[in-house]
């Protein structure tokens, strides 16, 4: 597949399992919520099956062991605000940036083209995990799951960072891991780039359809360079 990027002015970037490997700080904070709870604690690798739709969902996941489930608000507020909790006590502490991150962010940087990472997580944790891990300045905006006021793959937080930009959804890229990324950009009416690593619930993204795949982000500064070939 070969996207058109001929008229890309901003790129917007999913988080967690794109930039970031976030699954090794969330584990454990997931972990130390169900141990309070007298519950066994997750694998890291089925805690990364459930990451993607928010910090509600994956406590809900968490509480019941399945991908659907929905433990009730009664049990999910409490272990949410505890998860919250544990959570921002070591946001970066084992999380990285995935290879070629750095490289690919600066290369686009370096083209003048906008940056902004739209993500479900809440924008509390989001920004400092981005400045730790030294990205936070390539982003003009970083648009947080409370941010507006449903999550994606519903338009809206793709369409208040684009509306933060002064730049038209044909006018802009998004680069995800997951169908929700793939949904989210679709339902704006942008283009969609994939990576094949991150937390897509242990799916091929290619079943997704994005326009393009990349193994590393590294890829995207020669793809956007040649734009205007």
């Amino acid at each position: 597949m070969k996207a058109d990027l001929s008229r890309i002015r901003a790129v917007l970037y999913d988080l967690d399992g794109t930039l970031v490997d976030s699954a090794p700080d969330l584990a454990v904070a997931v972990n130390r919520v169900l141990a309070d709870l007298g519950q066994q604690p997750r694998e890291e690798n089925e805690i990364r099956r459930w990451v993607g739709n928010g910090a509600r969902r994956l406590i809900m996941r968490a509480l019941t062991g399945e991908h659907e489930g929905d433990p009730g608000d009664e049990h999910t507020d409490p272990a949410l605000e505890q998860f919250f909790e544990y959570y921002g006590e070591r946001v970066a502490e084992r999380s990285r940036l995935y290879p070629g991150v750095a490289e690919g962010i600066a290369g686009v940087a370096e083209l003048g083209i906008a940056q902004a990472v739209v993500t479900n997580k809440p924008r509390r944790f989001a920004e400092p995990l981005l400045e730790t891990l030294g990205i936070r300045r390539y982003m003009a905006t970083v648009v947080g799951g409370e941010c507006a006021p449903v999550k994606k793959p519903d338009p809206a937080p793709l369409r208040l960072a684009l509306e933060r930009l002064g730049v038209e959804p044909a006018q802009a890229l998004m680069v995800g891991d997951s169908a929700v990324d793939v949904g989210a950009a679709r339902n704006t009416g942008m283009k969609v780039i994939c990576v094949p690593y991150g937390y897509n619930a242990g799916n091929a993204i290619e079943d997704a359809f994005p326009d393009a795949m990349v193994k590393s982000l590294a890829e995207i500064p020669a793809m956007l360079r040649s734009r205007a070939a």
